[in-house]
């Protein structure tokens, strides 16, 4: 019975050694991984933002955007040929590696835009954006999509005097919020695919399999 017990004590220690090396060494690899991943995402972001002004910023930005996930895969795909030597990695671990990439990108983008909205943008934004809203174009689009109705219910239910005054009680923080809680969302949902890319291949993991 002691011998029993001191083996099932063995087993769940090498068992939590195994989650805890897996949980350390995915962590490392999506902190390092996020920089870049991080950049590029505000890169995509600045290109958004300054690109209410010049359509081949808006292009570039929509492009970054749209982009990102395909980096994401890139990197997993990559993560899994860095680790491979420890072993095959399965979906659980690459949606780790994936999810945590996505997290600790989103907190880069999230203080980059705080940064950005409290001292450097000025107010420039909030100035380009009116231009754009005001434009023929744009409230004539407003008023088939209904959108109108929506942005004049927001104003009255604030107490705001008009559109723009709503749109400047936005603050760096709400922003930033914003885009934290989208961001962590989004990231949670599209690791899901992207743990695919940080999947060992099936002739990999029977390999494993064989040895043990």
């Amino acid at each position: 019975m002691l011998f029993l017990h001191e083996f099932n004590l063995n087993a769940h220690d090498i068992t939590q050694m195994t989650y805890n090396d897996t949980l350390r060494q995915s962590n490392a690899f999506a902190m390092f991984d996020s920089l870049k991943f991080g950049l590029y995402w505000c890169f995509g972001f600045l290109c958004t933002i300054k690109g209410l002004g010049n359509d081949a910023l808006s292009t570039l930005g929509t492009l970054a955007t749209f982009s990102a996930p395909i980096l994401g895969c890139y990197l997993a795909r990559r993560f899994e040929k860095q680790v491979r030597p420890d072993g095959a990695v399965g979906y659980g671990k690459g949606y780790l590696y994936s999810a945590l990439l996505y997290f600790y990108a989103t907190i880069i983008l999230t203080i980059f835009a705080y940064i950005y909205f409290n001292w450097i943008d000025g107010g420039e934004f909030v100035s380009s954006y009116l231009v754009r809203h005001n434009s023929p174009e744009m409230q004539e689009a407003l008023k088939i999509s209904g959108m109108q109705e929506i942005f004049d219910e927001y104003i009255k239910q604030g107490s705001f005097k008009n559109f723009e005054q709503m749109l400047r009680s936005i603050t760096p923080i709400d922003i930033a919020a914003s885009l934290f809680n989208t961001n962590i969302m989004l990231g949670l949902i599209l690791a899901l695919p992207t743990a695919l890319f940080a999947k060992s291949p099936r002739q990999k993991q029977q390999s494993e399999n064989e040895k043990l």
